[in-house]
């Protein structure tokens, strides 16, 4: 078992040895990384063993690569450039060093699939299970970041990718099927190990989103945070939410709709956005040419025309109360 004066050490074996802008790295009280220019975007992130995960189903290098995933794509969501990253690390037990080694794994790959280092953090002893806490840094891109504050009257609603895929492959963790685990591999993927969409996001403010935000609390949450802070209601067509074929399936199966997996799931880490109808089209254009598909869901309207979504039925619906929420 390792002491904790021996997992810095680990992690500072496994981090990079030089890391362009860092300046001081692992082992002091505190990193310093050089960032061009003067505004610098800051998240932080965190997840518990019991609330976010539970090992098993899931394996201790997907915890590290979820919660930097968290942070990267809360970057992403902003058009942002995602650049050096923090973790706090809480055990409950002094672990081995093939746990450390497979949990700073996790961490080191998500983040060097994007470009981003692990520069510095803590660790500590918990009274309960894991936690981890990320922090990302990252710098806006050109224009300034996106926010949810940005959408208009009559912005086009969009989103890249398809969504309710990591409530599907929750819910075939929770129901513990090899079976269905090997049938249906990428939804359960895409809960262990989502991947941000840090390329759409700078794509999305270089053609005009007027707003924007990860989808991380389900689909119908998020959109009412962008009309909360832009002061809007909108009007989704159930129709449009993008459905996967393997996740229609699925909820075939076991007997689920899939459209509430999309709008109340979470953690699927597509980009919600809005933009003028004059520029929805190329924005839609310059994601696809980039490998990013991406579709309309809907309309910003007023704010008196509430928040609601329209069925096949024509049957308009209610969003608000719908999502994840810690506390409810």
């Amino acid at each position: 078992m390792l002491s904790e004066a021996e997992i810095i050490a680990l992690i500072r074996e496994m981090a990079p040895g030089y890391v362009p802008g860092a300046e001081v790295q692992i082992g002091d009280d505190a990193a310093a990384f050089h960032i061009t220019g003067d505004l610098v975007l800051l998240t932080t992130d965190s997840i518990y063993e019991g609330v976010h995960f539970n090992i098993p189903p899931f394996h201790i290098s997907d915890v590290g690569w979820k919660v930097m995933a968290a942070g990267v794509s809360d970057i992403a969501a902003m058009g942002g450039e995602p650049n050096c990253a923090l973790l706090s690390l809480a055990l409950h037990e002094p672990p081995g060093e093939g746990d450390v080694r497979s949990l700073i794994g996790g961490v080191l790959e998500m983040l060097s699939s994007c470009n981003c280092s692990l520069i510095g953090g803590d660790v500590c002893r918990s009274a309960g299970g894991l936690a981890l806490t990320a922090t990302v840094a990252g710098t806006p891109p050109p224009g300034g970041p996106v926010l949810r504050s940005g959408a208009k009257k009559g912005d086009v609603i969009g989103i890249t990718g398809s969504i309710g895929e990591s409530a599907a492959g929750l819910h075939v963790l929770k129901l513990g099927s090899d079976d269905l685990r090997a049938r249906y591999p990428r939804v359960v993927e895409a809960h262990l190990r989502p991947k941000p969409k840090v390329k759409a996001g700078a794509l999305l403010a270089s053609c005009g989103a007027s707003a924007m935000e990860d989808v991380s609390d389900g689909l119908a949450a998020d959109l009412r945070h962008i009309c909360d802070e832009s002061g809007l209601g909108c009007e989704l067509d159930a129709r449009l939410v993008p459905l996967a074929d393997d996740l229609r399936a699925l909820a075939a199966e076991v007997g689920e709709d899939p459209l509430d997996w999309a709008l109340a799931g979470g953690e699927d880490y597509e980009l919600l956005f809005t933009a003028p109808p004059g520029s929805f089209d190329e924005a839609v254009k310059c994601l696809v040419d980039h490998g990013t598909p991406a579709c309309r869901l809907g309309v910003m309207r007023p704010a008196a025309e509430g928040r609601v979504m329209v069925k096949d039925s024509g049957e308009r619906v209610d969003l608000e109360g719908v999502g994840y929420d810690h506390f409810a």
